[in-house]
C-alpha cells in the first residue's frame, strides 16, 4: 500500500560522476521504478542510497560505470601566449572523449590543428596532424608567424565534435633585421626625397620591433652616377621606425640603390630608384 517518494543519490563517487535523470519516483504498490538513470564519469565501485521520510535508507550493491564511445574533442592543454615563430610551450593537447568528458583510451583518431579567430592574418606552423595515442594527442611545435591579441585554435577530427581552444596572445620576437617601411623614390639632384625614406626594425617573422631605438644607417649600394649621399644619414629608431626625411643625392642617374644598417641586423637594400638633373 506504500506510496511514498524516494529519492536516489550517490554513495559511493570514485569517479567525481553526477547522476542524472528522475531522482525521485513515487512507490508504486510499495515499490519506485527508476528507469533513466545516468552517471557521467567513468569509476569501479559506485554506490547508490535511497531514502525517503520517516523510513530508514538502504545502499545499493556496488556497480561500475565504463566509458562510452567517443563524441568529442576538447583541448586537455590549451595553447599559451608565446612569441611569434617560437614553439607554443607547454605543449598543446588535444583528447578524445565520451559525452560525459571522459577520456576513450582506445581513440587513435588524427586530429588536425587550424587556426579559428585570426586576429592579424597569422600563418599556423609545425606538425597540424597528430594521431591521439591512448585518447590524447599532443602537438609540441606549433607556433603562429604574425603578432596578434586573441589567436584561438580548433581540434578537428572525422566523425567528433569540433573544440575550439581559449584565446591566447602572440607577441614580437628579437629584433633581427631592418627592412623599408617607406622606400626611396625618383627625385631631382639635390632635392630632398620625397615622401619621407623609413625603416623598421623587425623580428625574424616581419613585425615591428616597437622597443627598438637602433641607431639606423642610410649609405650608397647602387651609384650609377656617381652621386654622393646628403642629409642626415643615421637616425635613432623610435618605437621600431627610423624616418629620413631630408636625403638626397647630386648627380643624376638611373637605378639608384640604398643600404640601411644598423649593428647586430640584417641589412636591408631599397628597391632602385633615379635621380633626374
Amino acid at each position: 500500500t506504500a506510496t511514498d517518494s524516494i529519492t536516489l543519490a550517490i554513495g559511493t563517487n570514485p569517479g567525481g560522476g553526477t547522476l542524472a535523470g528522475t531522482l525521485t519516483a513515487a512507490a508504486v504498490s510499495g515499490e519506485a521504478t527508476f528507469s533513466d538513470l545516468s552517471i557521467d564519469k567513468a569509476g569501479t565501485g559506485y554506490t547508490l542510497t535511497a531514502s525517503a521520510t520517516g523510513l530508514s535508507s538502504t545502499t545499493s550493491v556496488g556497480f561500475d560505470i565504463t566509458v562510452g564511445p567517443p563524441t568529442q574533442l576538447v583541448f586537455s592543454g590549451e595553447p599559451s601566449n608565446a612569441v611569434s615563430t617560437v614553439a607554443i610551450t607547454p605543449a598543446i593537447t588535444v583528447e578524445v572523449q565520451d559525452a560525459g568528458g571522459n577520456l576513450v583510451t582506445t581513440a587513435t583518431d588524427s586530429i588536425t590543428l587550424a587556426i579559428n579567430n585570426n586576429p592579424s592574418s597569422g600563418t599556423l606552423s609545425g606538425t597540424l596532424t597528430i594521431s591521439a595515442v591512448s585518447g590524447e594527442a599532443t602537438f609540441s611545435d606549433i607556433s603562429i608567424d604574425k603578432v596578434g591579441t586573441g589567436y584561438t585554435l580548433n581540434a578537428t577530427t572525422s566523425g567528433l565534435s569540433t573544440d575550439t581552444s581559449a584565446s591566447f596572445d602572440i607577441t614580437v620576437g628579437a629584433a633581427t633585421q631592418l627592412v623599408y617601411s617607406v622606400e626611396p623614390t625618383n627625385a631631382v639632384s639635390m632635392a630632398a626625397i620625397s615622401p619621407a625614406i623609413k625603416v623598421q626594425v623587425q623580428d625574424a617573422s616581419g613585425n615591428l620591433v616597437t622597443t627598438a631605438t637602433n641607431a639606423v644607417t642610410l649609405a650608397l649600394n647602387n651609384n650609377p652616377g656617381g652621386g654622393t649621399l646628403s642629409g642626415t644619414l643615421t637616425v635613432a629608431a623610435v618605437s621600431g621606425e627610423a624616418v629620413f626625411s631630408d636625403i638626397s643625392i647630386d648627380n643624376a642617374g638611373g637605378g639608384y640603390t640604398l643600404d640601411a644598417t644598423a649593428g647586430g641586423l640584417t641589412t636591408a637594400t631599397s628597391a632602385s630608384f633615379d635621380i633626374v638633373g
